[in-house]
Order: C-alpha cells, then structure tokens, then sequence
C-alpha cells in the first residue's frame, strides 16, 4: 500500500532523523510539497510563523516540515472547526498533486468517529485523570526504591525489579510523549536508553500514523534480524534462540548509534543523553566497583528493554492484522486501517492495573486513533467507537482476543507456522 524508504534494511543503527529526510523527499515527489512548508489534505500551508503559537510545541512541526501532516493534524486535533480556521491563516495553494495514503472523507467510518469523540471531550477532560496522576507518582517512587535498593543490596533481583519498575515508567512516558513536546514527563523514557526525542520520530511520526506499512520504523527497524512484513517473511530458523536477546539490547544499540552519530557530528549532545550515564554512576558511587556496577545497571536497561518491546510487538505484529503482503484488503478510511493493523485486548483489565501489566497497550486501537486523549480516559470513550462500527455495519472487524491468543498468533505469524 505504501512503498518502503532506501534506508529500509539497515534502520537499526542509523539515525532517525535519516527516515524523517526520506519520508520528507518521498512526499515532494507525491504531492510536490515545498521542503518549507506543510501539505494538508490536497493544500500547501506555511505554517513557519506559527510554530512558537502551536499548542503542542514546535518541535512536531519543525520534524515534518516538507512533508504530508495529513495524518498528523486530524489524529492530535479533536477540535477540527477551530484547527481548520487557524489553518486557513496559513492557506498557500492548492497542492500539485493530490496523493493521499488515506481517505479522510466527511462522512466517513472515521471522521464520523472523530466528531463523535471531539463533541464528547467538548465538556470533558481528556487530560490526565486524579488516577493517573497517582499512577505517575506510584510508578516513579517504584522505580526510585528499587533503583536504592539495588545500590544497596547490589542484588540482581533488585535491578530485574527495578527493569520492570522502569517498564511502567516508559509506558507512562508514552502516554504524556502524545501530549505535547511541553510535556515534561516524557523525560521518563530517558530513564531508559530509548530517546524521547528520538522516540517522537520513530513512534509517534512514524509508527503511529502508518502502523504495519512499510515506513512503520518500528515495524522495520529491525529487519533483517527480525522481520513482521507478510511480503518479506520468513524469518531464519534460529529467530526463537536469539531474538529475546536483541530485544534486551536494542536500547543499548540505539544508545550506542546515538553516540556515533554526535561523533560524526551528525547528531547535537542533548542533555537527556546523559540520564541514563547519570543512573550509572550513582549505582557505581555504592559499589566502588566499575564491573559490578556496569552488570546491575545493564541488568535493569536491558530487562526494561526487552519488556517494552516484546509485549507491544504482539499487537500489532500477528496474524490478525493488516501487513504489505497479507491478504487482509487494507482499507483508505483511516480509522478501519486502524483497526486492521492494531488489537485490543483483555479489556477487562482497566486502567490504572493495565498500566503496570500492558502500558495500557490492551486499550490500543483508540489510542491510535486519538493519541492526545490520555490512556486513563480511553476507556470511556470505547462505546463510541462500538455503536459507530454499528452505524457503519463493521462490527465485525472489532476482534476481541486474549493475551496468551495473541501472543501464540503472533509467534505463528513470525514463524509462518
């Protein structure tokens, strides 16, 4: 449906920012956007002298200048009458052409989702909940205990605690990254190797906005090592021995590409870098003992790692969803591609308990679709998204599965079992 980037292949320990130029260069030449300006379905705004106005910050607009915001602009803006008249300030021309990844049309499955929702949080909060809050200060005194525990006791089952401590704490960082680049609890994922800065490229541009194609970064990152195309499976056999391993170490990996990147002077030192250098450090200050120390820090890094991204993987890479290759027909609507290439599950298990097991990820097709709605009130807008599916007779494509059905399906899928 969407064609792959050249760096496709060889993502793993290259910067980000590298998808972001081919992601920009792909879209000149869909839509003939100016690399200084921004396309919005079918029109070429320039938004430049409204970048220190934008609500969310301005680093999202600085990272897509020159590129289709399509997606962007209707996923993080319930309000579209008010987006719409501050947008047309900035009108320039219409687009010389009109290529679009998706249909955002009207009267569409997701449009008519969008307005539903948008009049919903129209007199209420979507915002972090009373809940939510307390979540963030359990979560945070959870990982600081356990991190003085593991200090004191240097005990390996007290970094494995603090990795899983740090697990929740990326999940909450996730939550606030979607709130805004003013959001300061998305320094939490700094607390692990993972970048926020980087993440907003490679999460919430990427992956979150073309879930399962091919410019999903996450989704290709990985590859050859570890792929989940349908187009491009199998997987070599030796994938079960050591892919749970990659997975303890890719935030280490991309870490360590960061590093090289501000050595070839293609990357700025940015403060947060040195979080997780800092973590070292105290734990060293207890031990005295650079070894002992570098084992019990990498100990809760790479447990932390290898959690966040084993669990997350399972519901979107499965045999129950849209990928380039399967012979699921993706759908132009947005929300139904959505719902395609993203799965729920367990929603039994509510917030906040689901933030300690899942990140929250069991409620995850809405939060695709609506981003800047905190997880905490995902849940009570889940019957709107069940009676517009009614509305529009799709129902039907609203699976409901088990965590333990996913993650079997999930390793079938890898596997081609």
């Amino acid at each position: 449906m969407i064609p792959s980037l050249p760096s496709r292949g060889k993502q793993l320990l290259e910067s980000p920012f590298i998808w972001l130029k081919e992601k920009a260069e792909m879209d000149r030449k869909r839509t003939g956007v100016p690399s200084n300006m921004w396309y919005v379905q079918g029109k070429i705004y320039d938004l430049s002298k409204f970048l220190k106005e934008h609500p969310g910050g301005e680093n999202f607009l600085k990272l897509t200048q020159g590129q289709d915001i399509t997606e962007m602009y209707f996923a993080h803006h319930l309000n579209l009458d008010k987006c719409q008249a501050i947008l047309s300030k900035y009108y320039v021309r219409e687009a010389d052409r009109v290529q679009q990844y998706f249909n955002f049309d009207q009267n569409g499955f997701y449009r008519t989702l969008h307005r539903r929702v948008g009049d919903y949080f129209k007199v209420r909060d979507k915002g972090p909940s009373l809940s939510m809050k307390l979540t963030v200060i359990s979560a945070l005194f959870a990982f600081c205990l356990t991190f003085g525990l593991t200090c004191i006791h240097q005990s390996f089952w007290w970094a494995l605690l603090c990795g899983y401590t740090l697990f929740v704490c990326f999940g909450i960082a996730h939550n606030f990254m979607h709130q805004g680049a003013k959001q300061p609890l998305r320094y939490m994922s700094d607390l692990l190797f993972f970048s926020h800065y980087h993440w907003v490229i490679t999460h919430c541009i990427s992956h979150h906005h073309y879930p399962n194609s091919n410019i999903d970064f996450e989704m290709t990152s990985m590859e050859p090592f570890f792929i989940t195309t349908k187009s491009r499976l199998p997987n070599n056999r030796f994938l079960p021995y050591y892919i749970n391993i990659v997975f303890g170490f890719i935030s280490t990996l991309q870490f360590i590409s960061t590093i090289i990147q501000i050595i070839k002077g293609e990357e700025q030192l940015r403060k947060e870098y040195l979080i997780p250098v800092i973590e070292y450090f105290i734990i060293y200050s207890f031990c005295l003992d650079g070894t002992l120390a570098f084992k019990l820090f990498m100990a809760i890094q790479c447990f932390a790692s290898f959690l966040s991204l084993k669990y997350p993987l399972i519901i979107h890479r499965n045999s129950f969803n849209y990928s380039d290759g399967s012979t699921i027909q993706p759908s132009n609507d947005y929300g139904i591609y959505v719902i395609q290439t993203t799965t729920d599950h367990d929603l039994w298990i509510q917030f906040p308990l689901n933030m300690f097991l899942f990140q929250s990820f069991n409620h995850h097709i809405l939060h695709h679709m609506f981003p800047t709605v905190d997880e905490s009130r995902i849940p009570e807008i889940h019957h709107i998204l069940e009676q517009t599916l009614k509305d529009f007779n799709l129902q039907d494509i609203l699976k409901k599965y088990n965590f333990f059905e996913l993650y079997k399906s999930h390793n079938e899928f890898l596997l081609e079992k």
